[in-house]
């Protein structure tokens, strides 16, 4: 297909004066992209100025364009919310236009190319109203896909607002091949995934945004190469580099900027991490906002259209024709269109602010004078007043005839969440027939089937009916309590679920080493196919710690072994020290861990030994004496003289008692 070269100022100024559908009077052009133009308008029955945004004429016959431009048309005029631009109206005269509120302090790209980049807080209040508005959107099914500096816009008032929601997916749609330029525009903030042919959600206007924030503060965006092509291929696998000024925004943006959509935050998430950094950064100075004379824009070309038309006289209603050179070079797309933004109206920035800085309602954005724009304001009186010429030797204007009407047209939603078909049920007033039914392999919420098929024209007030899948088909959880982890398994497969994690670490007086105790579904439940089930499997009996049963009694010590589980065993051995029937040593160290049941191996006291009473008869006394105490007897009388000779002692030599015993010696009185 052919490119149809995009439209220059010469095509905006040959536009003044047009009254779309009997109401828009197009009054000067304030912006001009690829593929439309922007225009300061009057709405001539609610008495209001106004922005018009004209389609490029090669758009009035692209049937596919103006359906999806009406569909997003009607999604945006349902939002409302302070950060998103306010879409009025639409329709086709003959080429496609959408009426929005009309904003006079120009777009963040102008703001930029006045040299000036943005502080890390004067950043963070741009990306957290930004994120904001696109998190309201997000959140009702609308993905903008385009987000730039050219379509974050500033009202006199300061409020940023986001704008041509929708636009970007109408026109890469339609049958028509942009300039090459127009191309690598898009290609410069868009998110890896939109040259995937994957389905595009809200985190790829959240990597927009995060490369926005990054060029307001350094001047560059990140990932750039000398191709559109080659710009989508670096993103595929590579992570936004975030540079070193972005300060205490850099790890959000780095965030923002995976280039795995699954790992960067949605805009709400974005937005509150934003705020929560907010008290960290300095108060941002007021934003030097390129504000557009509206009002002396109108003027000029009013009054050169109507000096004119007295001289020429041509009538009122004729349309501007001019020669090839440009009008005025206006840079990026100052497109509108609106979308509200969430549940929060703030009218402050969250930033902390100075005493010294005035930062109240006004967002903290100040418009300034521009010499350029007081330039471009007299070279538009000079050049409408020297073209506007030509009126004369045009004929009247022709009457266009009415346009065809043309169906909405079904898309495929096998795959789309059902949210998305309600978007477009909704804007193209088509009753919604939904019917919820349980697939096997199928994502909750998702549209499996539809009637009528994709491609088929379907008018307002018919029925589009779509099946959509609540999940996986319900199974019951068996009952595998008691089985061995094995068995377990093979029950959960054949009821078509399948093993989770598995807790061993749990101890059980009763169930065996590998015994299932529970389940998580527990048994009965219904759950999903496919659903983990979860298992605590038994660990055995709790380890027990031996204790010290030493200087217990036998009896005393097999009691407190006995509690715990444990059994014992007895070595016996005399001791000096312990008393007999007491607890000596344990064989078993206490406070080791053991099984339930091991046996503890303790040594008793069998108390002092058994010894002999030596033999000392017809030893002297005090010999004998001697001879009892080192054997281990305790001498306590000697019944004779001292120092006789023994004759026997109590108890008698030769019998065993034990160490201790007492012992009385018996001697006869020595002869001379």
């Amino acid at each position: 297909m052919s490119a149809v070269p995009s439209g220059p100022p010469v095509e905006a100024v040959r536009s003044i004066g047009r009254v779309l559908d009997g109401r828009y009077r197009l009054i000067a052009p304030i912006g001009q992209g690829a593929s439309a133009a922007v225009f300061l308008a009057d709405d001539t029955r609610l008495g209001r100025r106004v922005a018009v945004k004209l389609a490029h004429p090669a758009f009035a016959d692209d049937d596919r364009f103006q359906r999806r431009f009406h569909a997003e048309a009607r999604a945006a005029a349902q939002l409302s919310h302070p950060h998103l631009l306010a879409v009025f109206d639409w329709g086709n005269d003959p080429e496609p236009y959408l009426v929005t509120e009309l904003l006079a302090g120009g777009s963040l790209r102008s703001v930029l190319e006045q040299g000036e980049p943005l502080s890390q807080s004067q950043a963070l209040v741009v990306g957290l109203h930004a994120a904001r508005g696109l998190d309201h959107a997000h959140r009702r099914g609308v993905v903008h896909r385009d987000i730039k500096p050219a379509n974050l816009l500033f009202g006199s008032d300061g409020r940023l607002r986001i704008a041509d929601f929708g636009i970007a997916r109408a026109v890469a749609e339609a049958a028509w091949t942009e300039p090459e330029g127009a191309l690598i525009g898009t290609a410069r903030y868009a998110a890896p995934e939109q040259a995937t042919g994957m389905t595009v959600d809200g985190r790829a206007d959240v990597y927009a945004l995060a490369l926005t924030l990054i060029e307001a503060v350094t001047g560059t965006v990140p990932l750039v190469e000398n191709s559109p092509l080659a710009t989508m291929l670096g993103r595929q696998e590579t992570d936004l580099p975030v540079d070193g000024a972005m300060g205490r925004l850099a790890p959000l943006l780095a965030d923002a900027g995976r280039a795995n959509r699954e790992e960067r935050p949605d805009a709400g998430d974005f937005a509150r991490e934003l705020l929560a950094v907010a008290h960290e950064l300095p108060a941002p100075r007021r934003i030097a906002l390129v504000e557009l004379d509206t009002e002396g824009l109108a003027a000029s070309f009013e009054h050169a259209a109507l000096d004119t038309a007295r001289r020429k006289g041509a009538p009122s209603e004729a349309v501007l024709d001019v020669a090839d050179e440009p009008l005025i070079d206006l840079t990026g797309d100052a497109s509108f269109s609106q979308f509200d933004f969430g549940d929060e109206n703030e009218t402050e920035s969250p930033v902390p602010v100075a005493d010294d800085t005035t930062y109240d309602d006004d967002y903290g954005y100040e418009p300034v004078e521009s010499r350029g724009r007081i330039f471009a304001v007299l070279l538009l009186l000079v050049l409408a007043a020297g073209l506007i010429g030509a009126i004369a030797l045009r004929p009247g204007v022709v009457e266009e005839p009415e346009p065809e009407i043309v169906l909405p047209v079904v898309d495929n939603y096998v795959g789309a969440s059902v949210e998305d078909v309600r978007v477009d049920a909704r804007v193209n007033n088509w009753v919604l027939d939904v019917v919820e039914r349980r697939v096997d392999d199928t994502e909750a919420g998702s549209v499996i089937q539809q009637q009528p098929a994709a491609g088929t024209d379907l008018a307002e007030g018919e029925t589009l009916q779509i099946v959509v899948s609540s999940g996986a088909v319900l199974r019951t959880v068996p009952d595998v309590v008691g089985l061995t982890r094995l068995e377990a398994v093979e029950r959960l497969t054949n009821a078509g679920l399948a093993l989770g994690t598995v807790d061993s670490t749990v101890f059980d007086e009763e169930a065996p080493v590998g015994a299932v105790l529970e389940s998580t579904p527990v048994a009965r439940e219904e759950a999903e196919t496919g659903t983990l089930v979860d298992l605590v499997v038994s660990a055995g009996p709790e380890p027990r710690i031996v204790p010290d049963v030493t200087r217990l009694s036998v009896p005393d010590a097999e009691a407190a072994l006995l509690e715990l589980g444990l059994t014992m065993s007895i070595a016996e051995e005399h001791s000096q020290t312990v008393a007999e029937g007491e607890i000596i040593a344990m064989a078993t160290v206490p406070g080791t861990s053991v099984e339930r049941g091991a046996n503890v191996e303790v040594i008793v006291s069998l108390g002092l030994p058994f010894i002999v009473v030596p033999d000392t008869d017809g030893m002297r006394g005090a010999e004998a004496d001697q001879v009892l105490t080192d054997a281990g007897f305790v001498v306590v009388d000697t019944v004779g003289p001292p120092n006789g000779f023994v004759l026997a002692t109590d108890p008698p030599a030769g019998e065993s008692h034990r160490q201790g015993t007492e012992v009385r010696i018996i001697t006869r009185r020595q002869d001379n």
